[in-house]
C-alpha cells in the first residue's frame, strides 16, 4: 500500500476539479447503470473502487460517479477515506471499516445490503484494494454468496513502478511485502532467487536497506533493480542500479517504495547450476546418449561433446 500524505492532498487539491455527475443516456455498459437506473428489485454490486496513490487527478470519472452513488463505502481507514472524498469534492455515503481484523464480520453486513439491491463499494487507503490491502476476503465471500464483484481500474503502485522501470515487463511476479524479520525475510529472498521473471516487492522506507542488503547477498549483487518512491506525487523518484549500487545509496528515506528486481539470468542459472545432480537427473530419464548429451548441454554451460564426454565419464566411474 502506498499512502497519501497530508501534504500532498493539500497541494493537489486545487489542481482538480471533479465533473458533475452526468446526464444523459447511459453508457452502453449495463454494469455502468446510474444509481436512478438501478433496478431496486435487483441485487446490488459490490464495486472494487481504485483510488489515486498520490496525486489526485488520478481519479477516474466512473470511479467518482460510483463513489456518489453507492449505498455504502467499505474502507480501510474511515478517517482517510473521509478526507480523501472532501478533496474530490463527493458527499460521502454512510462509511465503514474494513481491515484485516474484522473481513470477515463486514463481509456479512455488506451481504446483506446486496442482497437487499444496494450497491456498495470497497476501497482502500490508496491504489487498487485488495492488492497487498484488505479486501480479498470480502471480495471470496460476495462471490460465494453469489453476489456480483465488478473492478473499477485505476492507481496501482506496483504496475506504476513495474511500466517505468525498464525491466521486462512481458512476465513478472507480484510478492508484495515481505517477512518484517530478518531470517524469515532472507529465507523468502533465498526461495526467489532462481526466479526468471521481473520480481515486484512493497516494502517501508524503515527496512529498505536491509532488505538491498539481504537481496543483493541472496539474490546476486549484479542483478538490475529499480527503487521507486513517491509515485505519481512532487518528489516521485526513480532509483536505477545494480543492487550492490542500490545497496550504496538508496535514495531518501521518504515514503513507501516499490522494489523490482530482474529475474535469474541464464548465465546465472548456468553459473548455479550442480552439474552432478543435473546429471544424475538426465540418466533418470533413460534416453539415448545423445539425446542425454544436448539435455546436459542445454541446460549447462557445457559444449555438446564436453556433454556428451562427461556423461561417458560419469558412466564408466559408475560401472566400475
Amino acid at each position: 500500500m502506498i499512502m497519501m500524505t497530508e501534504d500532498m492532498m493539500t497541494e493537489t487539491s486545487g489542481m482538480i476539479q471533479t465533473p458533475e455527475p452526468r446526464s444523459g443516456p447511459a453508457p452502453l455498459d449495463p454494469k455502468s447503470r446510474t444509481i436512478e437506473e438501478h433496478d431496486e428489485q435487483a441485487p446490488g454490486t459490490l464495486w472494487l473502487i481504485a483510488v489515486p496513490i498520490g496525486n489526485l487527478e488520478d481519479i477516474t470519472l466512473r470511479a467518482l460517479r460510483l463513489l456518489r452513488s453507492v449505498s455504502l463505502i467499505a474502507c480501510e481507514d474511515t478517517r482517510t477515506t473521509r478526507q480523501l472524498l472532501k478533496l474530490l469534492d463527493v458527499s460521502p455515503p454512510k462509511l465503514i471499516s474494513c481491515h484485516e481484523h474484522n473481513e470477515m464480520a463486514r463481509s456479512r453486513e455488506i451481504i446483506d445490503l446486496l442482497e437487499s439491491g444496494k450497491d456498495v463499494a470497497l476501497v482502500s487507503d490508496a491504489g487498487t484494494p485488495s492488492v497487498s490491502d484488505p479486501g480479498y476476503r470480502v471480495v471470496s465471500q460476495v462471490i460465494e454468496a453469489n453476489f456480483a464483484v465488478s473492478p473499477i481500474p485505476g492507481p496501482c503502485a506496483a504496475i506504476s513502478a513495474l511500466c517505468a522501470s525498464g525491466l521486462p515487463t512481458n512476465r513478472f511476479r507480484f510478492v508484495g511485502f515481505l517477512s518484517s524479520k530478518g531470517s524469515a525475510r532472507r529465507q523468502q529472498l533465498a526461495d526467489l532467487s532462481s526466479a526468471q521473471e521481473t520480481l515486484v516487492f512493497y516494502e517501508s522506507p524503515y527496512r529498505l536497506e536491509k532488505f538491498l542488503s539481504d537481496a543483493a547477498e541472496l539474490l546476486g549483487p549484479n542483478r538490475l533493480a529499480v527503487v521507486a518512491r513517491e509515485l505519481t506525487k512532487r518528489y516521485e523518484e526513480f532509483r536505477r542500479g545494480t543492487l550492490a549500487q542500490l545497496v550504496t545509496y538508496p535514495g531518501v528515506n521518504r515514503g513507501e517504495v516499490v522494489i523490482l528486481v530482474s529475474g535469474q539470468s541464464e548465465a546465472e542459472r548456468i553459473a548455479s547450476t550442480d552439474i552432478e545432480s543435473l546429471i544424475a537427473e538426465i540418466k533418470q530419464m533413460n534416453v539415448s546418449p545423445s539425446v542425454a548429451a544436448k539435455t546436459l548441454s542445454k541446460r549447462s554451460h557445457l559444449s555438446r561433446k564436453e556433454a556428451y564426454d562427461l556423461l561417458r565419464l560419469h558412466s564408466d566411474s559408475n560401472s566400475d
